[in-house]
Order: structure tokens, then sequence, then C-alpha cells
């Protein structure tokens, strides 16, 4: 396969970002489960085999990436020939210092050959060049494909928010220190 470039994306680039397929299928699921007795809440996350595959509908609407764009501090772009195929958006908080990665979308025909190891490589980096401490993952507790890059990539479970993303879905947390 040919090698995997990543650039700060442009204005232009935003338009086929979006339509990029931002599905993502799964077989499992972290599922939580809540316990409450007097003075406790114990809160945990089960991962389960769903009965069949699922395909999941992205939390964030892609035809707003044109509006979210404006906000964030920085996207990045993966290209393969020159064909951007992935990308990565976040905010960075200078007190503390935190990056926050927003969006992590890989087009389809593109997934699972590293093109979203190196987006995060490529954050990871830009971080430390800024003297970063730390970056946080969100995602949907659906989205099994994301936990297991994030998991891959060296970030620990750091939280949860429940009815985070505009369709209730449960978001998973996921961070690890810049080195």
């Amino acid at each position: 396969m040919a090698e995997i470039l990543v650039r700060q994306a442009v204005t232009p680039d935003i338009e086929l970002l979006a339509k990029f397929d931002h599905t993502v299928k799964t077989e499992r699921v972290w599922q939580m489960m809540q316990s409450v007795d007097e003075g406790r809440i114990v809160t945990s996350f089960i991962e389960n085999n769903l009965p069949r595959e699922m395909r999941l509908p992205y939390p964030k609407s892609p035809d707003m990436l044109i509006e979210r764009w404006k906000h964030y501090s920085n996207v990045f772009v993966a290209s393969i020939n020159n064909i951007p195929v992935g990308y990565i958006a976040l905010m960075a908080s200078f007190l503390p210092e935190l990056i926050w990665i927003k969006d992590l979308v890989v087009d389809e025909p593109w997934r699972r050959k590293g093109v979203g190891s190196s987006l995060l490589q490529a954050v990871i980096d830009w971080g430390a060049d800024r003297r970063f401490v730390r970056i946080t993952m969100e995602m949907s507790s659906k989205n099994y494909p994301a936990i297991c890059i994030a998991k891959k990539c060296g970030f620990d479970y750091a939280g949860f928010n429940d009815n985070y993303f505009n369709n209730s879905d449960i978001a998973l947390f996921f961070s690890r220190f810049i080195k």
C-alpha cells in the first residue's frame, strides 16, 4: 500500500471530508451497568457481543462538519496518493495543556489499513512539539472500533458522560499522556 501522508486540512478539504462514510460497523459494544445503593454508586462497562453486525450512524451530523470546523483548533487530513482518506479534528487548551479529539473518521474503503493510527500519531507528535501534556478522545460506547484503536494507541479509559451526543449515546473518554 502507498504511504499515508498527514497534513493540516485547508478549507477546500472540508466539503469532501463531510462526504465520507461516517457510519461504523460493529459486532460489539460497551454496555453500561449501574447499581445504586445507599452511599454508593457503581458504574461498570461490559463488552457485549451483538447477535449480528450493526451499522451505527455517526453521533454528530457530518453535514455540520462545515460549521464545527470553525470551532476546532486544528484538523488533520490523511491522504494516500493525494486522495483524502481520513481526518482527525481537535480542540486544544493551554490551561491545562490538553488536546481533545472531537472527531476521528476514516472513509470506509480505507479502514483497518493504519490510517486512524497515523492520524492519532500525527496529533500526538503535534502536541509534543507544542508541549501539550495530555490527549483525550471521545467516542460512543457503541463504537467498538474506536475503543480498540484508542487502546491500541496507548489510551486508557478515563470516564463517561451519559446522553452526551445529540442522539443520546453515552460518550466514553480515553486519555493518555503525551511523551
